[in-house]
């Protein structure tokens, strides 16, 4: 909260600063006259507005001084000027001169005053502010009396002026509220304020005419009928008051009453803002703007502080439009100089924080400079010290030098980043990206700006694993590695703390802060390759070894009940009796010899397959003969078991070139299994045909199916399915992996399919086929 304060205070104090001097200044009217510029500006661009109709002067110009002699006159030619203005039945008649001095001649004019009835005369004050007032006679028959007095600027010009001034109204207003009483009422303004004229426009524009024409009757009595007629001197070097439509040559006094009586009856007299307005100029145009400015950058400061000028002086153009005369150059200056002083400030700021920065940066890496970066130092600093440059360039020089050199170090890492084949990825703790290597920007689909978490959540880590694992960081303890499986590859993430340690001596005593994240993800798809293939070689040891062991069992066990009956049969022979119990002994021991006989071949043909030391012998095999022939002897064992057996021979068979011994062991094998896996009343059957370029032999049964789960193993050496020998014939396991490495052998592939009760073995057979 402070810390908020005291950013706070040092973004309002450039405009607090800048607000009191502006103030100050104003005070003692230092901007007075660029504003008498600005106001002359204004009205120049704003141009002209049409005079009052109902305004006409009367001129005692220069004409009527060479034709009437010098100025001032007798009263005769005012008593001769309203004798012909009463005959045009003008509504008032505004006399501008001051008629002080009693004469001889003023009895006739005021009778001429009396008769027209609505004449206001004019008065002064002198330079000791005693009033000029009209002579007596003059006083007492006149309308009314109107001030003239007028207050110049140090430019010249009358900007504004009172309508009452010690219980006096202004001559134009006199003038107006004659013209009230003869016309419609005019609404007049708050007499207690300044008037501020509104210039109408150049005094050319006004009606005007010369006093001499007007007594010689050259002018229609139309032009003054209703009108307020204002009479007053215009010569040159008479009187002379500058406007800001007319300054060479001026106007006169006279026109100033013109515009003060045009400016009353057309309501438009100029506004001006109230004064607890310029406390909110200075409150908002310094301290509040300071703090906006404050947030900005350096070009849009400039940028805001020029627009807030070149608006304030578009507004004041169109206010002026509207009737309302704004300080301008105030605002101007009060905005450029609070912008002006916002920069300076942050500059220093600037500064200041660059050689503190520089300072503790040198202090802890200028060791880890090059020779050459110490070797430029030194000549800067032989530079300096010579005075060719100015010392404050030493810390820039500085700091360019440890740029230069973690410039260097920067290049080195992001090259090594970018060639290495892991995903690297560097973050704050808010999840903004400020680096990324290709793989990680290929992998995660992100760049450096984006937020990490957007494009983690959900695909990569759930949002409970990422708010764990961001917070066993912040606790600046070991994040688990996650292995995670997309789109067929396998991947590793890790998160890694970035720690930062302070170049402040009082901070680098302390542990270094977690200053963001790293994220390291790396392609570990051969490795887990490497793993499944060690496990499933594991597992497949394993079943080996059981296997072997089932086998050695198996083969203990087969090898041992054929030599156990052949010894029982051995031993009924000596006590037999007679023939008969001979002869059944007999044929039990040969039986048990043949049994012993065929599993020692098998196991002996399997070695041989195995080390592909069996011999290949081609011969000529015609299938239509064979095949029928071959299984014939399987028929009888069927019968005795109510099993029938079939031979189709589906198609004209081709002459096979083959081994013939393998070619029976594998059909008889097939043929036997199938009489051993057959129930009472199944059907078996041996199919021929041909499917160039191969000759299809095919042997199946119904009766059975093999489950799906263990048609992939039934090849193997030793395997068997369980409960699954109808007839209790057992077996060794060898006859189905004997059956394999023999199609192999003669080049051939066997297939098995089990569905809706039928399995059926399939072998493939080329029809000429070489032992390589």
């Amino acid at each position: 909260m402070k810390r908020q304060f005291r950013e706070l205070g040092w973004r309002l104090l450039p405009g607090g600063i800048t607000a009191l001097v502006i103030a100050g200044l104003t005070a003692l009217e230092v901007w007075r006259p660029l504003e008498q510029i600005a106001y002359n500006t204004l009205f120049q661009l704003r141009g002209a507005i049409a005079w009052d109709r109902s305004v006409v002067i009367v001129g005692i110009d220069d004409q009527s001084l060479r034709e009437l002699g010098p100025f001032p006159w007798s009263r005769q030619q005012y008593i001769q000027l309203l004798s012909v203005l009463t005959e045009a039945e003008p509504s008032v008649i505004a006399l501008n001169v001051v008629l002080t001095d009693q004469g001889p001649q003023d009895t006739r004019l005021a009778a001429a005053v009396q008769q027209q009835g609505r004449v206001v005369l004019a008065q002064a004050w002198d330079g000791i502010g005693g009033p000029l007032l009209p002579s007596p006679p003059l006083g007492k028959v006149a309308f009314a009396v109107g001030q003239v007095y007028k207050k110049q600027d140090s430019d010249g010009l009358t900007r504004k002026i009172d309508l009452q001034l010690q219980g006096v109204p202004a001559l134009g207003l006199a003038a107006v509220q004659g013209y009230s009483l003869v016309q419609a009422p005019v609404e007049l303004p708050n007499l207690q304020t300044p008037f501020w004229v509104n210039w109408p426009g150049p005094v050319r524009q006004l009606q005007h005419y010369s006093f001499v024409d007007v007594i010689h009757q050259q002018v229609s009595p139309q032009a003054f009928k209703d009108k307020i007629v204002v009479v007053g001197v215009t010569a040159a070097g008479l009187d002379s008051l500058p406007t800001p439509f007319d300054r060479n040559p001026p106007a006169s006094g006279t026109h100033l009453h013109a515009a003060v009586i045009s400016t009353l009856l057309q309501h438009n007299s100029l506004r001006r803002p109230p004064q607890p307005w310029l406390l909110g100029l200075f409150l908002l145009g310094g301290p509040g703007l300071s703090y906006v400015l404050g947030r900005w950058s350096t070009e849009r400061q400039i940028t805001l502080g020029l627009g807030l000028c070149g608006i304030w002086g578009i507004a004041s153009l169109l206010l002026l439009h509207a009737g309302y005369l704004m300080p301008v150059v105030l605002p101007i200056i009060l905005f450029s100089a609070t912008t002006g002083t916002v920069l300076l400030e942050e500059r220093l700021r600037e500064n200041a924080l660059l050689q503190h920065e520089v300072k503790q940066l040198w202090q802890a890496h200028h060791q880890d400079l090059v020779a050459r970066s110490h070797s430029i130092l030194r000549s800067e600093q032989t530079h300096w010290q010579t005075g060719q440059q100015p010392a404050s360039m030493q810390p820039v020089a500085q700091l360019a030098l440890l740029a230069e050199q973690f410039g260097r170090s920067q290049s080195a890492q992001a090259a090594i980043a970018r060639s290495l084949s892991i995903g690297l990825l560097a973050a704050d703790l808010d999840g903004l990206v400020w680096f990324c290597n290709p793989m990680a920007a290929k992998w995660l689909e992100i760049k450096v700006g984006d937020r990490l978490h957007a494009q983690l959540i959900p695909r990569w880590l759930s949002q409970g694993q990422w708010e764990s694992d961001l917070q066993m960081l912040r606790q600046q303890q070991p994040v688990t590695p996650h292995e995670l499986h997309q789109d067929g590859t396998w991947f590793e993430l890790k998160l890694e703390p970035l720690l930062y340690g302070s170049v402040e001596p009082e901070i680098a005593k302390q542990s270094p802060h977690l200053d963001g994240l790293l994220l390291v993800l790396e392609d570990i798809t051969a490795r887990k390759q490497i793993e499944e293939n060690l496990s499933h070689q594991m597992q497949e040891l394993q079943r080996m070894n059981l296997l072997k062991d089932d086998f050695l069992s198996t083969v203990s066990h087969e090898l041992r009940s054929p030599m156990a009956n052949m010894k029982m049969a051995i031993y009924m022979l000596k006590i037999a009796k007679t023939q008969e119990q001979e002869d059944h002994y007999f044929r039990i021991l040969q039986a048990e010899c043949d049994r012993e006989i065929n599993l020692i071949n098998d196991l002996l043909d399997l070695q041989r397959l195995e080390a592909a030391a069996k011999p290949f012998n081609p011969e000529t095999i015609d299938l239509n003969d064979w095949l029928p022939r071959l299984v014939e002897p399987f028929k009888e064992r069927a019968s005795n078991r109510q099993q029938s057996v079939q031979v189709q021979i589906l198609s004209e068979l081709p002459l096979l070139v083959s081994d013939q011994p393998s070619l029976e062991r594998v059909l008889a094998e097939l043929l036997n299994n199938a009489c051993k896996y057959t129930p009472p009343g199944g059907e078996i059957k041996a199919i021929a045909r041909f499917e160039p370029p191969y000759i299809e032999l095919s042997v199946s049964n119904s009766g059975s199916e093999i489950p799906d789960i263990e048609l992939t193993r039934i090849f193997e050496k030793f395997y068997r399915i369980p409960r699954n020998d109808r007839w209790k014939q057992g077996g060794t396991g060898l006859g189905l992996a004997l059956v394999k490495k023999l199609v192999e052998h003669l080049g051939g592939v066997i297939q098995v399919t089990s569905d809706s009760g039928i399995t059926t073995f399939t072998v493939l057979l080329p029809t000429q086929f070489l032992q390589p």
